[in-house]
């Protein structure tokens, strides 16, 4: 019996030494006389963030500059919310960005030229999970007239998480023809979790794709003019300003930490305690960390 046991063990011994042998990048620590992985992670220098210079950008005559920023920092699923260059359907956050140059080439064509986004810069600071972009919008140099940009993307998903949004996206302006402007695809070194919370290394990087489309119109200067579409765009925004709009209350969401009272947290967001009470049908003032409320905007 004592030499069954002992032939059990060898070939224990054995098996979990040809485990580790297996993983060559694993480091190995012993247990007694039994070798066990542990995995070890590289710490990843995060160098200083050089933010481009927006006036260094050469503009034509009758081009436009915007540029904006917003920041990831204090959302849930934080680097989602990071990629949400415009909004995200969960909640409406993001940084419109869509949306603004949408406006400027609107500004484009009433001043009587055909429309077009000309360059599109953005940088991301890893340490601030801030996104900075720069667009320049102006007459169409390829006689097109560009009447909107939109765009998807993915937060560690991939190419073929982005190719798979885009074919819908395609579908909502169905009657333009899209033109790729922008393949954006940056390795973000992963400063927080997904919650905001600081980490105190940095081992790994999350990898934030956006690809972003800009669809001319083939009907203008064939079938109607600039000089029509200018004008149905002139009322339609004349109906959309003398309409009044039912009022509506967005909100961003936060996730309860330690410390935390209700008062901090809407001095933090500018809003007041009861408002915040209001949005969750609080029945009183405590609150408990992980819970997640709504803040009104």
């Amino acid at each position: 019996m004592t030499h069954i046991k002992f032939i059990f063990l060898s070939i224990l011994i054995s098996s979990q030494t040809l485990y580790a042998q297996s993983d060559g990048d694993l480091e190995v620590e012993s247990i007694d006389t039994i070798s066990v992985p542990v995995r070890s992670k590289k710490i990843l220098e995060v160098p200083p963030f050089q933010k481009y210079n927006p006036d260094t950008i050469q503009l034509g005559e009758n081009d436009l500059m915007i540029t904006d920023s917003y920041t990831a920092l204090g959302q849930r699923y934080t680097y989602d919310a990071l990629h949400s260059f415009n909004r995200r359907r969960m909640d409406g956050f993001g940084g419109f960005l869509n949306d603004k140059i949408n406006a400027g080439l609107a500004e484009v064509r009433s001043n009587g030229f055909n429309s077009d986004l000309k360059k599109l810069y953005i940088q991301i600071d890893p340490t601030t999970l801030t996104v900075h972009w720069t667009a320049v919008v102006g007459p169409s140099l390829d006689g097109r007239c560009y009447m909107h940009v939109d765009s998807r993307g993915s937060a560690g998903g991939g190419l073929p998480a982005v190719q798979k949004q885009c074919p819908r996206m395609h579908r909502l302006h169905s009657t333009l023809i899209p033109v790729k402007q922008l393949e954006f695809n940056d390795n973000v070194l992963q400063c927080y979790d997904w919650n905001s919370m600081k980490l105190d290394t940095v081992t790994n990087t999350i990898n934030i794709q956006q690809h972003f489309y800009k669809y001319y119109d083939p009907q203008i200067g064939n079938t109607v003019t600039l000089a029509e579409v200018v004008q149905k765009e002139a009322e339609r925004l004349c109906v959309l300003v003398t309409t009044p709009a039912a009022p509506t209350v967005s909100y961003r969401r936060y996730t309860v930490r330690s410390g935390d009272t209700l008062s901090q947290i809407a001095q933090k967001h500018n809003t007041t305690v009861s408002r915040i009470a209001k949005a969750n049908n609080l029945r009183s003032y405590i609150i408990r960390v992980g819970q997640s409320l709504k803040i009104p905007r």
